[in-house]
């Protein structure tokens, strides 16, 4: 589900195209009923991060960086920063919100908390493309239930 290399599209025609995806799973062999079950699984893998999960991984971060900080054992402090975190990150899946927010612990240069923008920052671009790898392939097999029904 991936795009053409622009040096071998020599008509003009774009990178990526329902038809080309069928080109291509008929030439892997994939067939529709296999290529509907990975477009389950990437429905799957889309569904938004398990609540109970998000809230006591933001509850470790929480006390990972404010344990020496005076503010710590503020409740309504840990309330409203919880309540704002789980609001902006709980349509992540899984997967991309424990990396993500990895990856802003691991690269931040401050002392402080990661902000929502920098775990945000480091999710966007696998969840852009795990949705694009969705619609693509959903395209694709449209595509395909369309050529059956022609023939």
């Amino acid at each position: 589900m991936t795009d053409r290399h622009p040096e071998l599209i020599f008509d003009g025609s774009p990178p990526w195209s329902p038809g080309y995806g069928v080109r291509v799973l008929a030439a892997r062999g994939i067939t529709a009923d296999r290529a509907e079950r990975a477009l389950a699984e990437l429905d799957e893998a889309l569904a938004p991060v398990p609540i109970n999960w998000l809230m006591d991984r933001l509850t470790l971060v929480w006390g990972v960086f404010m344990a020496t900080r005076s503010s710590a054992g503020d409740e309504d402090a840990v309330t409203a920063w919880l309540g704002e975190y789980l609001r902006l990150l709980s349509d992540l899946p899984h997967d991309i919100a424990a990396l993500a927010i990895d990856r802003a612990i691991q690269t931040a240069r401050h002392g402080f908390i990661p902000s929502i923008g920098e775990i945000r920052g480091h999710a966007e671009p696998l969840l852009i493309e795990r949705q694009r790898m969705r619609d693509r392939l959903r395209l694709t097999l449209e595509a395909m239930a369309s050529t059956d029904d022609a023939r």
